[in-house]
């Protein structure tokens, strides 16, 4: 999708964001409706598939936070040395 907005806007920018119709009237060039559309149905993707959530998401931050503090606690309980796998004998 990207790609097909960058090249529609590559479009507009070579013909102007107006164009004259068949009597001659400025009217609005018809790229304008299609990136708008484009960029529209791009947002929509982006939403559905929840790829800014992990950043903004105020739920997310905090579901990380109260893992990271579980984390600690264990760490705690078993030390530096636990995390060290030992030979089994």
């Amino acid at each position: 999708m990207e790609a097909d907005i960058r090249a529609a806007q590559i479009e507009l920018d070579a013909m102007g964001m107006t164009i004259e119709n068949k009597r001659g009237t400025p009217v609005p060039n018809p790229f304008l409706s299609v990136i708008d559309s484009l960029e529209r149905r791009q947002l929509a993707v982006i939403r559905s598939m929840s790829l800014h959530q992990t950043t903004s998401d105020p739920r997310t931050i905090n579901g990380s936070a109260k893992v990271e503090g579980e984390v600690r606690a264990a760490l705690r309980d078993v030390g530096v040395e636990g995390l060290i796998a030992q030979p089994a004998h």
